[in-house]
């Protein structure tokens, strides 16, 4: 990971004596990049009368604050009963809310969507069977770009109180543009994925891998956590790459709660002076599957900003493949990058156990960790030189998806595919 100069260099820091004080909370967006419902009715949130557990309790808390449409549907009914529609449920309906509750679910698929027997035969099963299931129908309950989007996607999924016993189900549904569409994109899926990851802690939370990662970056979730660092994880395998972990500093310094981050892309701090130079290095990192390093300005849920030196790595597992991304943020005051080594330099150096330090040298790494060698396409070189400018030279981890490397290569060879002591031939 290299160190990177930052476009909003010279940007003072706001020192407000109140950051609570004459500060508008921020609205938060999922920026899903889904086709959205053209309105949604105002409706009371859905307040169980049963105790949730807690996965389900939180999932139910996501799913209210992004304005999720869902509706909660009766298991045990044989005509699947709705108990409650929110308001996004009833805008792609297209009905009444007193034509859609207390109805069969069926009945208002049929009527709202003019859904086939066969598709609304299948979701009524998986709820009586008190089963998850993804399925795209074809109706339009969306727009995008004032025309109809053609299907929807609907996600069921069984809610259970604190006992472990079934009450009733989740089913969510947004517009998609084709028939193919993987459960990954329904947001339901997106936060019982990011709420698997938390184990409860009586001190902190802490993250819990449902990945088996190589010795080396698993260490290095472990250390972050036993230091307490401030970092955020994203399963790149989902759509979107989105949260599924963040640390109790990550909670405490941005003033979001684990329900309005996990299940969505880092990219809610960003605000309308966040450089998109800036974003355009951390996406260069995901996509190169590299470690990265950028100073940017992001914003708190109070509408303050702040300077974030943002340090990305991905978290391979045995097989050598990508399996997180992880971001470690450190608050700074001065724009200017500063000299820190990479993430995992950084806390090498931290670790003065002697065992500690043996464990470092002896992990074993993920698979074709060797030096790697990158050729420029035509009309790549370009591009890639614009992100060279906005990194100082070396010190870039090198590591594509067949090759990492562990040890630090010249900036210049891994970006551009050139020697940095030689100079440019003129185009």
């Amino acid at each position: 990971m290299g160190v990177g100069s930052s476009a909003c260099k010279g940007f003072m820091y706001p020192q407000a004596e109140d950051p609570e004080k004459d500060a508008a909370p921020r609205s938060l967006s999922t920026v899903t990049r889904l086709p959205f419902l053209s309105a949604f009715e105002d409706r009371p949130d859905f307040t169980p009368v049963d105790i949730l557990c807690e996965r389900d309790l939180s999932l139910l808390k996501a799913l209210t604050h992004h304005r999720t449409p869902f509706a909660v549907v009766e298991t045990t009914d044989s005509d699947t009963r709705i108990i409650y529609a929110s308001g996004g449920c009833v805008a792609g309906m297209g009905m009444p809310v007193e034509s859609i509750e207390g109805t069969s679910f069926g009945a208002v698929l049929k009527k709202g969507i003019h859904a086939s027997q066969a598709d609304v035969d299948r979701l009524e099963a998986a709820i009586r069977a008190k089963q998850d299931l993804s399925l795209v129908v074809k109706g339009s309950t969306g727009k995008r770009n004032s025309k109809n989007v053609p299907y929807t996607q609907f996600y069921t999924t069984t809610v259970t109180d604190a006992g472990g016993q079934p009450l009733y189900s989740f089913v969510s549904l947004q517009p998609v543009t084709g028939a193919e569409a993987e459960p990954s994109q329904t947001m339901p899926y997106r936060f019982r994925r990011a709420w698997t990851c938390l184990k409860p802690s009586s001190v902190w939370s802490l993250f819990t891998p449902y990945k088996t990662l190589c010795d080396v970056d698993s260490g290095l979730v472990t250390a972050l956590q036993d230091r307490r660092e401030m970092f955020c994880i994203t399963d790149p395998e989902l759509y979107d790459n989105p949260i599924v972990f963040v640390s109790d500093d990550f909670v405490d310094m941005t003033g979001y709660n684990r329900e309005e981050i996990n299940g969505i892309n880092c990219r809610f701090l960003q605000g309308e002076m966040t450089s998109t130079e800036d974003v355009d290095v951390i996406r260069y990192g995901l996509k190169e599957e590299t470690d990265m390093r950028v100073c940017l300005l992001n914003y708190r849920k109070n509408g303050t900003a702040f300077l974030n030196q943002f340090n990305l790595s991905p978290l391979r597992d045995t097989s050598g493949k990508v399996a997180f991304f992880i971001g470690v943020q450190i608050e700074v005051e001065d724009a200017e990058v500063m000299p820190f080594p990479t993430t995992r330099q950084t806390l090498q150096e931290m670790l003065m156990d002697e065992e500690e330090k043996d464990f470092w040298d002896d992990a074993e790494p993920a698979p074709a960790q060797e030096r790697a060698t990158v050729v420029d396409a035509p009309g790549v070189k370009r591009k890639r030189m614009n992100l060279e400018a906005l990194l100082p030279r070396g010190g870039l981890f090198s590591q594509s998806k067949e090759n990492s490397t562990l040890p630090a290569a010249p900036l210049g060879r891994a970006v551009s595919g050139s020697n940095p002591e030689e100079p440019e031939e003129p185009e």
